[in-house]
């Protein structure tokens, strides 16, 4: 009997061990893979804001951005950028893995090709049901008991759709290669319905080799392709075939993401930023409010959906007004023309929006700057004309 068991190594999956171990706590991390952080489909870009408030290991960081340039659908470009670090590119295998390096150094112990397949209330626990990996290639059946565990799966809702909680509603699809690319000197990100409708695609540099994809409500792939087509990244693409990796993204979240003795973190619950798609600051957060909650209900010898309630009130406290916020402003960019997006581009510079980025601009937190741009005279005249359009029409 564990104090807590964690399903999942991922980042999310990897905090939620650190706290509850350095609490004192029994702590076992079951991975289905077996070897940590493989495979990853990831940009690898991680706000500086968790790196400092969570002191996460630095030892897989390729270059710190303080700034990104946007290139609109006729090929203007404006750079975005602060005074300050807002972002880190990891090497993301090797980040995973430093993470579960440190909740093992905190007392974590992991056990990796052990996948979880049920799991069941059993007296003062919980039963897990898990099919550990063979040498020779066969799974063999076991399980584990836990006082409390913590869902940190991913995208994989098999487990929490066998506890009555569905899926998140509402996913995009983003897909990405590795390549080699010439000129790539910052963060680049292309918008228009021709690279992404509604969405974006980028390019970023990550040491020898640089990240392009794109995000999209369901066409990620052919949307790549073409992509990797356009001027402006074909003429600098050095490498032959490449292998296009897709993973899905929640952008909504689960119905509930407390029950008795088990909680819900990251990917699995949904906690994602809805307007780039990226998890791992917000899981990494949620992760550390799962294990206080935990350490909460440890103390109080109650570990009820009463109790452990506390958890998603706290993190919707954290970052239930940002995904809001978020969820509102990618269904209204979803609605500029590829001529208001090339009309917000060419004249960044001589508005007030640089100075609004320098002052509002948060790599995880874009509520604040969210509702200054739309309280912006630029912006305020791009979507009046898109609702005046509407309504003549």
């Amino acid at each position: 009997m564990h104090d807590a068991i964690v399903v999942g190594a991922g980042p999310a999956g990897s905090q939620a061990a650190t706290s509850l171990a350095q609490r004192g706590y029994s702590v076992l991390v079951l991975e289905e893979h077996p070897q940590i952080g493989v495979p990853t489909n990831c940009s690898g870009l991680i706000g500086a804001e968790a790196f400092e408030r969570f002191d996460l290991p630095r030892g897989s960081v390729i270059r710190e951005f303080d700034s990104a340039t946007f290139f609109s659908p006729k090929g203007n470009a404006a750079t975005v950028g602060a005074d300050r670090v807002m972002a880190y590119v990891v090497r993301r295998c090797e980040f995973d893995q430093s993470m579960a390096q440190r909740a093992v150094a905190c007392g974590a112990d992991y056990h990796l090709g052990v996948r979880c397949v049920g799991l069941e209330y059993e007296g003062d626990g919980v039963k897990l049901s898990v099919l550990k990996r063979e040498p020779g290639g066969g799974e063999i059946p076991m399980s584990y008991r836990a006082r409390a565990v913590v869902l940190a799966t991913g995208v994989r809702y098999g487990l929490i759709q066998d506890l009555g909680i569905e899926r998140p509603p509402r996913f995009l699809q983003a897909a990405q290669v590795e390549v080699e690319m010439e000129g790539l000197a910052g963060v680049e990100v292309y918008l228009g319905r021709e690279v992404a409708p509604g969405s974006f695609a980028w390019a970023i540099p990550a040491g020898a080799l640089a990240r392009v994809g794109v995000c999209d409500g369901g066409q990620a792939i052919p949307y790549l392709r073409r992509f990797l087509r356009h001027p402006s990244i074909a003429s600098r693409l050095r490498n032959g075939e490449v292998q296009i990796k897709s993973k899905a993204i929640p952008v909504s979240n689960v119905s509930r993401t407390f029950l008795d003795r088990i909680l819900l973190v990251g990917d699995t619950a949904g906690q994602v930023k809805v307007t780039t798609g990226g998890g791992i600051s917000y899981g990494v957060l949620c992760g550390d409010l799962a294990a206080a909650t935990l350490d909460h209900a440890f103390r109080l010898g109650d570990l009820t959906e009463r109790v452990l309630a506390e958890y998603e009130r706290r993190w919707r406290h954290e970052i239930g007004v940002e995904l809001r916020v978020g969820n509102f402003f990618r269904r209204l960019g979803g609605t500029l023309s590829d001529e208001q997006i090339d009309h917000l581009i060419c004249a960044y510079h001589e508005s007030d929006l640089p100075d609004l980025v320098k002052r509002r601009a948060d790599f995880d937190r874009h509520r604040k700057f969210i509702l200054a741009l739309c309280r912006s005279n630029i912006f305020f005249h791009l979507v009046w004309g898109v609702f005046r359009r509407r309504s003549i029409g």
